[in-house]
């Protein structure tokens, strides 16, 4: 509680003082003024912390205000003081000759002609700087024979011992009033000026950041700056930031040239900090500079916290196109083109088969990107129905439905804000959420299930399907807006069966992945083994090949010469997929319109990159005889090895 100490001029004061005290509920104590009150109040109150806050009047209070630490309140004197003295002292005197004397170190806004017009009185004033102004004021008003009118006890006494005749200016209840009312308002503002100190101070002893402050002086050195100078806060506050400087190489090195930084670096030996210094201008004499800094190795500790965290709840990509298994042109061309949307900010969409790998390259197109240190976040359209996939992709308020989480929830854009959002499977969202989906991409902002204002969202959209959506658009299944808006950028990931040469490679990679490295030699996996491998079309595409080796190795090969296990889990294998005994037509390429020239050597070039075998194979399948086969071939630049009689790559052959 507030506690003042009021220096009272004259008994009635301190009871005008009590009363109003006792109005505001204040505690207050009082001393008369006199003398010795400057040392009692001094070495007492403030000494002893008994009082928050001083009111005091006149000389008294400049003086308190040079002598103490804590506020001082003055009483002002009015016009309507002055003029009631005035009276008082015409009605008690018989003397009209009036002196009214006031200390001259206090700001003087009264109008004293005023007062004689209205009052009817003359009187003469005099203001003194010293006690011994005072004194030559007082031989001068003997010489006169004047009344005196004083402000403070010491005028009053000094007029009593020159034998004049002399009367207190009272103040009244509205100045005193006044006062108090600005002391309880100022002790106020500075406890809660003292908060925040305090709080601010509690926030610089403990932040993890060094933070070094300067404005000619040294303002600011937290324990962190302490630790890495190696100085004592209390050796450093307030002494001129030169001489610090010059004491200093690290602080030095930490003000630098005063001009701004961002991110810089600083090698202190086997310590390396990264500093910001910000310059700030508060006044025309000079600028603060402000240095915050922290340790190297604690912000990569940082970061690979937050990336652990992102990880644990399913933020991160995984994958990188490095994990995308294959040498074929037909994968290669795909990674290609990918990795070239990487550098784009525009919507992919992602067509193909049921396990082709779309997720696969939904990952390392994020990872690839300006975004891969942002969130990466992943939902299948199909696995949830529309009603829970709606407040899961755009979060919900508290209380929007029965049984919504208490405080509401982020939906997964808002979770993906900075980053990237997989819609996978995105041919399955319902017309209703088509419609807020074209929303989201439009506008840029989500608003909540049962939620009443926008937010904001940066993210990138990366959607796929392995539904024809421009038939679905046609049929009015799909929103032909959302279409163009999700297929900024299309990548079409091919099938395994027009990529079959990398079947074998994908077979080891599972079965080193799934059976531990080594597996393939232990298991004697041989050219025939590919061969079997290459003559089935993969309809599952890659997810049916790793669940296939999932089975060899859960049943175990009984006879690594013959290799039983694995032929009858091929012979178990949907006969109408096999390649052996289709007709010619069964191949599918893709042939740009050119002249025929061109487009037979598009044939060939294909033909040779899906059969992989002998120069027989592919004049069967082609229909044509192996010298005929051979001589097209020879004039494109793909020639036959010796022995196996297969195919192998000329001048102009793409190596996969």
């Amino acid at each position: 509680m507030l506690k003042i100490g009021v220096i009272s001029p004259y008994p009635g004061f301190s009871d005008i003082a009590e009363q109003l005290a006792a109005e505001l509920e204040l505690d207050m104590v009082a001393r008369d003024e006199g003398e010795g009150a400057y040392s009692s109040v001094i070495n007492g109150w403030v000494g002893n912390n008994q009082v928050d806050v001083l009111v005091a009047r006149g000389s008294v209070s400049e003086t308190l205000k040079k002598n103490t630490r804590v506020p001082v309140i003055t009483v002002k004197i009015s016009s309507f003081d002055i003029a009631e003295a005035l009276h008082r002292a015409r009605l008690n005197s018989m003397n009209r000759n009036i002196a009214f004397v006031d200390c001259g170190q206090q700001p003087n806004r009264i109008e004293f002609g005023r007062i004689v017009q209205l009052a009817g009185i003359d009187f003469r004033v005099f203001f003194y700087l010293s006690e011994g102004h005072l004194l030559n004021i007082m031989r001068r008003i003997v010489h006169d024979k004047a009344v005196v009118l004083g402000t403070s006890v010491n005028v009053v006494k000094k007029a009593q011992e020159f034998g004049l005749e002399s009367f207190m200016v009272h103040s009244s209840r509205e100045c005193v009033f006044d006062a108090i009312k600005k002391a309880r308002d100022i002790f106020l503002a500075r406890k809660r000026e003292d908060r925040v100190c305090r709080a601010l101070q509690a926030v610089l002893n403990h932040a993890y950041d060094g933070i070094f402050a300067a404005e000619k002086e040294v303002t600011l050195f937290n324990p962190v700056v302490e630790r890495i100078t190696g100085l004592k806060a209390d050796d450093v506050l307030g002494r001129p930031i030169d001489e610090v400087c010059r004491e200093s190489h690290i602080c030095r090195a930490l003000y630098g040239n005063g001009k701004a930084a961002a991110g810089e670096l600083l090698n202190l030996g086997k310590l390396t900090l990264v500093l910001n210094r910000i310059p700030l201008t508060f006044s025309k004499d000079g600028a603060a500079v402000i240095t915050t800094f922290q340790a190297a190795d604690k912000i990569r500790h940082m970061e690979a916290k937050i990336r652990r965290e992102m990880y644990d709840k399913g933020l991160t990509a995984k994958f990188r196109f490095a994990d995308i298994v294959g040498s074929s042109a037909a994968i290669a061309g795909s990674v290609e083109e990918a990795k070239k949307y990487s550098r784009s900010e525009a919507a992919v969409l992602i067509t193909g088969e049921s396990g082709t790998g779309k997720e696969l390259f939904a990952h390392s197109i994020h990872n690839e990107s300006n975004r891969r240190e942002e969130p990466f976040v992943a939902v299948n359209c199909a696995a949830l129905p529309e009603s829970l996939l709606e407040s899961e992709l755009f979060g919900y308020e508290e209380g929007a439905f029965t049984g919504a989480r208490k405080g509401g929830k982020q939906g997964l854009f808002g979770l993906a804000h900075g980053g990237t959002i997989f819609l996978d499977e995105v041919g399955e969202l319902s017309l209703n959420l088509q419609a807020r989906l074209l929303r989201v991409l439009q506008e840029k902002e989500v608003m909540p299930v049962g939620g009443q204002k926008v937010l904001p969202v940066n993210v990138r959209v990366i959607s796929a399907t392995n539904q024809n959506l421009l038939k679905a658009v046609r049929e009015g299944r799909f929103r032909k807006d959302l279409y163009f808006r999700l297929d900024v950028l299309n990548l079409q990931i091919p099938p395994l069966r027009d990529r079959l040469e990398d079947v074998p490679e994908l077979f080891m990679y599972f079965l080193n992945k799934l059976g531990g490295k080594g597996i393939g030699e232990s298991l004697k996996i041989n050219d025939n083994i590919f061969r079997t491998l290459k003559k089935y079309r993969w309809p599952g595409n890659v997810r049916e090949l790793e669940s296939f080796v999932e089975r060899y190795l859960a049943l175990g090969e009984e006879n690594t010469h013959t290799h039983s296990v694995f032929n009858r889990l091929m012979d178990k294998l949907d006969t109408g997929e096999m390649m052996e005994g289709k007709q010619p037509g069964y191949y599918q390429m893709t042939i740009e319109l050119s002249n025929m020239s061109e487009m037979e050597k598009q044939i060939l070039l294909q033909a040779s990159k899906i059969i992989r075998g002998t120069k027989g194979d592919i004049a069967k399948v082609l229909g044509i005889s192996r010298s005929t086969l051979w001589k097209k071939l020879k004039d494109i630049g793909l020639e036959v090895s010796e022995g196996e009689d297969e195919l192998t790559g000329g001048k102009n052959m793409h190596h996969c």
